[in-house]
């Protein structure tokens, strides 16, 4: 069977259609220059608070 320009436009349309809906809440991950420095808070993970401000935690940051 032979597939017809009607039946190619729908399923692209379709296919277009579900790229948008599952690419539209996807976020893009920003990174910065690998010469910039970047300032790390932690303030609270998962709602608890880790610590107080004066206090501070080493992070490393590898950049990838």
């Amino acid at each position: 069977m032979k597939t017809d320009l009607y039946t190619k436009t729908i399923l692209t349309i379709i296919a277009i259609c579900l790229l948008y809906i599952v690419g539209k809440d996807m976020e893009v991950p920003a990174y910065a220059d690998k010469k910039d420095i970047i300032d790390v808070n932690i303030v609270a993970v998962g709602g608890n608070r880790i610590g107080v401000y004066d206090k501070a935690l080493p992070v490393k940051v590898v950049p990838e």
